[in-house]
C-alpha cells in the first residue's frame, strides 16, 4: 500500500545522530562513482546524464522521461552508486531512523516526484535483488527532504515483494544507493542538483521542526477558523450513512455512522469538506513535506480515516472522485496527537467503493493551488467520533512515535 503514517505527541527535544552517506565534495567514504541506468535496457527511450560539480559540491542529474513505445506508458530514469554489478561499503546506519536527501529541481516546468533507493546484502532472493524505495517531492529550493525508514517498501523490477527483510535490519549492509524518477509517473524533463544524502535519528536538530508550518485550517479564532466546513453523507448516492461537523471551542467535532450501501451492501461514506473549490485560495504549500493533522478519536469503533485535498486543476465536479487522498489509522484516545502524511502517501488514483489508492502522488503545481480540504470516513462500517484541532502543511515533525 502506498501510504504511511507517523503519529507524534508533544514535541520533546532529544539528541540527534547524523551519518553522512553521500556527498560530492571528494571526501573518501561518502564520495562514490555514479552512473545512470535508464529504461532503454527494458525497451524504453528515456535518457539521462550525470556529472559531479566538485566546485559547488553537488551532483547534477539531467534527463527526460519519455513514453515506452510498446507499453504506451511513461518509462523511468535511475541513477546509482556504485554502478550496476558493483558494490561498496557504505557507512553503518544502524540506530538511525531515516534518510535526509538535500536536493532541488531547477527545471521550473520539470518533474518533481522522485525516489531514493537502497540495496542491501540481505535483500537478495535467489538471483533477484530487492530494492528499498521511498518517494519525495522536490521544489526549486535546495532543501532537505526527510524519509523515515518506515516509508520504504521493497520491490523487484518495479513490483512490490514480500521476501525482503525489514529495512531497519539491513542498515549495516547497504551495498548501493540510488535516485530515480517516480514510478508510475508522468513524462517530462528534469534537472536535479543533489547536495547530500545522510541518515539521522529524530531530534531537536532535525530540520523538520514545526517552525515554518503553514496553517490551512484551525478552529481557534484565527483567520483559518473562518473557513466554512460542511458535512456530506452518501445519501445522494443511495446510501444511509450520516455525519455532523460542528465547530466547538478550539476544535471541530466530526461524528457519525458509516453504513453499508443498500444497493451494493459495500460500506458507504461520510465526509467533511471546506467550501466550493472555485472560491478557495489556500497558501502555496509546495515547499513543505506533507500534511500534519492534530486530532483525536473518542469512543468509536472506526479507526481508519482519509484526508484529501483538491487543487485548482480538479474542477468542482471531479473534486468528488479525483481528489488527492491519504489514509491513516487513529486509535481512540483522550489525548490529541499529530498525524503526519507525506506527499508520497497521497494519490488521486483511488477506488470509489473502497477508498484504496494506487501510487500517484501530487506534483508541485497541485501543491501550489490547493482549493479544498476533505476529511473522509469510507471503506468501513461503524461509528466514529473525531475531534480536529488544525490542519497544517509542514516539515516532518521532530519527535515521532512510530
Amino acid at each position: 500500500m502506498a501510504w504511511w503514517v507517523l503519529a507524534v505527541w508533544c514535541l520533546i527535544p532529544v539528541a540527534a545522530k547524523t551519518v553522512l552517506v553521500v556527498t560530492f565534495d571528494g571526501k573518501p567514504g561518502t564520495t562514490w562513482q555514479w552512473k545512470t541506468m535508464d529504461d532503454p535496457v527494458m525497451g524504453g527511450v528515456s535518457k539521462s546524464a550525470f556529472y559531479a560539480d566538485s566546485e559547488r559540491a553537488v551532483g547534477v542529474w539531467d534527463g527526460e522521461v519519455r513514453t515506452v513505445p510498446f507499453l504506451k506508458q511513461p518509462g523511468f530514469c535511475n541513477l546509482q552508486a556504485p554502478p550496476m554489478f558493483d558494490t561498496a561499503d557504505f557507512p553503518d546506519l544502524s540506530g538511525t531512523d531515516g534518510l535526509i536527501v538535500r536536493a532541488r529541481q531547477t527545471n521550473s516546468s520539470g518533474l518533481t516526484n522522485f525516489s531514493v533507493m537502497l540495496m542491501t546484502k540481505g535483500a537478495a532472493h535467489l538471483e533477484k535483488q530487492g530494492v528499498y524505495t521511498a518517494t519525495f517531492v522536490l521544489t526549486d529550493t535546495l532543501q532537505e527532504h526527510y524519509l523515515p525508514f518506515t516509508a520504504f517498501t521493497c520491490a523487484w523490477q518495479g513490483h512490490n515483494v514480500s521476501w525482503c527483510p525489514d529495512v531497519k535490519t539491513q542498515l549495516a549492509q547497504i551495498t548501493n544507493v540510488g535516485l530515480g524518477t517516480a514510478i508510475p509517473g508522468p513524462t517530462g524533463k528534469f534537472h536535479l542538483e543533489i547536495s547530500s544524502v545522510s541518515a539521522t535519528t529524530f531530534g531537536e536538530q532535525l530540520l523538520s521542526s514545526t517552525v515554518g508550518d503553514i496553517t490551512l485550517a484551525a478552529f481557534d479564532g484565527t483567520k483559518q477558523s473562518q473557513i466554512t466546513w460542511n458535512a456530506i453523507n452518501d445519501t445522494a448516492a443511495g446510501g444511509q450513512s450520516t455525519c455532523n461537523f460542528e465547530v466547538r471551542d478550539g476544535y471541530a467535532d466530526y461524528t457519525g455512522i458509516c453504513r453499508a450501501m443498500l444497493s451494493t451492501e459495500s460500506p458507504g461514506f461520510a465526509r467533511a469538506i471546506t467550501g466550493l473549490p472555485t472560491l478557495a485560495h489556500f497558501e502555496d504549500i509546495s515547499n513543505t513535506d506533507g500534511i500534519i493533522l492534530c486530532l483525536r478519536s473518542l469512543e468509536a469503533n472506526v479507526t481508519r480515516f482519509t484526508f484529501a485535498f483538491c487543487d485548482s486543476h480538479i474542477n468542482l465536479y471531479r473534486c468528488e472522485y479525483a481528489s488527492f487522498k491519504a489514509s491513516f489509522e487513529l486509535i481512540p484516545s483522550t489525548a490529541f496527537s499529530e498525524v503526519f502524511l507525506p506527499w508520497s502517501a497521497f494519490s488521486d488514483q483511488w477506488s470509489q467503493s473502497t477508498g484504496r489508492t494506487a501510487k500517484s502522488p501530487p506534483h508541485g503545481e497541485s501543491l501550489r493551488s490547493v482549493s479544498q480540504l476533505q476529511l473522509w470516513t469510507e471503506g468501513v462500517v461503524g461509528r466514529f467520533h473525531v475531534q480536529l484541532r488544525y490542519v497544517l502543511a509542514g516539515r516532518v515533525p521532530a519527535t515521532l512515535l512510530v
